[in-house]
């Protein structure tokens, strides 16, 4: 009967794979989360803003004397088939005293004592989104082709809205190239042969899991000393782009696992 030799190659056992989080690559997607979370905060707040300050930018163009109502329709028209208008509502001398009286009472009476016929009738014009960065030009060349028409409107709310709009359109194209550039890397890292030391761990997307829901316990702890912690939330964020943010933490977690190279 023979005896296996003690000095003969024992096999060796794979260790056993003990299921951890991995440090380095958690604070490596923390703060890749803590800074796609500013991003989105800001991006939505921006976006309200600009909506906001968009819809309450309106051009107001009065008309000289007394017009005929057949006259202000057709110029109503008119105006509605221009490219660079967006909507066009025209108010008489009595729906102009309506309005002033909803919003202030007292300037109605001093309008009245002057007589009705100092109210003119009037255009409120909404432009689009690209015609109010050439606002100026567009209403001088209105002027000159409508004769006894006068407009009025802010030109640094103009501008403001302008910039506000650039700056909506570069951080939302910043956003989509870095998102872009993220989902290339991993599926670089996923195309990229490895050897079985390189597999995915499953313990490495719960580490991703945890740090994105680690950057949104963060902002939290940063808005709640203000107080209105729930108001703030609504207005900077949604579930779904919460949810978005977690699901790729944890798919960045799983193709970081492979790459190891952090």
């Amino acid at each position: 009967m023979n005896f296996p030799n003690e000095t003969q190659t024992k096999k060796t056992t794979a260790p056993k794979q003990v299921f951890r989080l991995y440090r380095h690559l958690f604070v490596l997607v923390f703060a890749i989360a803590i800074l796609w979370q500013g991003l989105l905060f800001m991006d939505m707040r921006l976006g309200q803003y600009y909506d906001e300050l968009k819809n309450s930018f309106k051009v107001i163009l009065t008309l000289d004397g007394q017009v005929d109502n057949d006259l202000l329709a057709q110029m109503g028209e008119t105006l509605n088939q221009k490219a660079d208008i967006a909507s066009v509502k025209l108010f008489s001398a009595q729906d102009g005293l309506e309005v002033v009286r909803r919003q202030n009472p007292q300037l109605v009476q001093s309008l009245l004592l002057m007589g009705r016929n100092k109210m003119p009738a009037y255009f409120e014009i909404r432009l689009t989104d690209e015609a109010v960065r050439n606002v100026d030009a567009l209403l001088a060349n209105l002027t000159s082709e409508y004769k006894g028409v006068k407009p009025h409107y802010n030109t640094d709310h103009a501008q403001l809205v302008f910039m506000l709009g650039l700056c909506k359109k570069l951080l939302r194209l910043s956003l989509w190239g870095a998102g872009l550039l993220f989902l290339i890397f991993m599926f670089l890292v996923e195309a990229h042969p490895a050897d079985k030391k390189k597999s995915h761990a499953p313990s490495a997307v719960l580490s991703g899991v945890l740090a994105g829901v680690g950057a949104a316990l963060f902002f939290v702890l940063l808005i709640y000393p203000t107080g209105f912690l729930n108001t703030a939330i609504r207005a900077f964020t949604t579930p779904e782009r919460q949810i978005l943010l977690i699901a790729f933490c944890g798919l960045l977690g799983w193709t970081l696992s492979k790459w190891q190279k952090f």
